[in-house]
């Protein structure tokens, strides 16, 4: 089992990830147009005169507006989950570990940080995990609209980082840890873009690429 999930999953997890993103990506235009094929909303209209996209007048409107966004509503859940998202991210690419496993595959690897960085980095991933759970079962508007398949969704993001800190500070059966770390982490990997996980693709196309109020460059789309 060991050399199974350390073997082919790792590469049948790639290419599933690989192709189900380009699938995403695909389908997104599909569904989207230039925007100048569809009747633009007036509200939605960039500035005339983009040199001032960045002027003291509309970083003042920015603010302004800020205070009708779910980060007014709710800045505890936003900061968490933001760091959160950074943190899901970070940790995987910087991992030591995974650094020199990346070196012996492929020839190169990432900047590294230390051992002791990437572990508060996990541990941080886990507490806002248990956050995001306890705001599911304990906020009854929260609880009202969460089924099974957000907490499977959440557990397929915390489980690696689980597994890998028990694997880390050799808790439990360390081979029997570190197969469910490299399996977890695969499914992990492969649920991406099939699953709510495909948020993770979806904020930068719509962040970037279609036309809205929270569009953070010019855009080009529209749905």
């Amino acid at each position: 089992m060991f050399e199974i999930v350390r073997g082919p999953l790792v590469w049948v997890s790639l290419i599933v990830f690989v192709v189900g993103t380009v699938f995403q990506i695909l389908r997104f235009y599909s569904l989207s147009r230039k925007a100048g094929l569809l009747p633009r909303v007036p509200s939605l209209q960039p500035a005339k005169d983009e040199k001032k996209k960045f002027s003291i007048g509309h970083i003042l409107d920015g603010v302004k507006k800020s205070g009708r966004t779910v980060l007014a509503a709710h800045p505890i859940v936003i900061t968490v989950s933001t760091i959160f998202h950074l943190c899901l991210v970070f940790v995987p690419l910087f991992l030591l570990g995974h650094n020199e496993l990346f070196e012996l595959t492929f020839g190169f690897s990432l900047p590294s940080v230390s051992e002791h960085i990437s572990d508060i980095l996990t541990f941080i991933v886990l507490l806002c995990c248990a956050f995001f759970l306890f705001r599911r079962i304990f906020i009854s508007k929260v609880r009202a609209i969460t089924s099974f398949y957000d907490y499977l969704v959440l557990a397929l993001a915390a489980v690696p980082f689980l597994s890998g800190f028990f694997a880390f500070h050799q808790l439990f059966d360390y081979r029997t840890v570190m197969i469910v770390h490299m399996f977890s982490g695969e499914l992990m990997l492969m649920a991406i873009p099939f699953t709510k996980l495909t948020h993770m693709i979806f904020f930068f196309l719509n962040r970037f690429v279609v036309i809205n109020e929270h569009t953070l460059w010019k855009g080009s789309r529209v749905w």
